[in-house]
């Protein structure tokens, strides 16, 4: 019998794809195995001397671990008919659009600007996003940023627009 006729596969199919939890797990595990891939040739080093790979390689490594776990989520919730959703939600959207923004705008904007605009993106992705909680996560993030990267770390990192 093939796999077409067969409505239980079907609608198991069909559950999968709906899920809220199984394609971004999917989409983690992919694309940690596709950054795993592209930094193959990197030399890795060690603990004391990090070679050019190591980092890559252990974000690559954590990613696709948390693609596991939000994909076992999704498993369990599968089984039991839960999890689902009429289909791709803003946050499919939204949340790889902040990424661009933030790619696009910290040159030219700063670390603070550009901050705030994605993060002001990503928090419309939540369906029930209130305007002060919103805000309040934007400005607690870019005090820590700033703090982490610019005072600890003494990156230099331009914080504001250069008009």
């Amino acid at each position: 019998m093939d796999s077409e006729g067969d409505p239980a596969r079907a609608s198991y199919l069909s559950r999968a794809l709906a899920s809220e939890w199984i394609p971004p797990g999917l989409f983690f595990i992919v694309l940690g195995a596709a950054a795993l891939w592209v930094s193959r040739d990197y030399p890795l080093g060690n603990l004391n001397r990090m070679g050019p790979g190591y980092f890559p390689r252990m974000l690559s490594v954590g990613m696709i671990c948390l693609g596991v776990l939000i994909l076992r989520q999704g498993l369990t919730g599968l089984a039991g008919g839960k999890g689902l959703r009429a289909g791709p939600d803003r946050s499919f959207w939204l949340i790889p659009l902040s990424l661009a923004v933030f790619g696009l705008s910290v040159e030219p904007l700063g670390v603070v600007v550009a901050l705030a605009l994605t993060l002001a993106v990503a928090g419309a992705a939540h369906r029930e996003a209130r305007i002060k909680e919103v805000a309040i996560s934007i400005v607690t993030l870019i005090v820590l940023c700033v703090l982490i990267f610019v005072v600890a770390l003494k990156l230099p990192l331009r914080l504001w627009p250069g008009f």
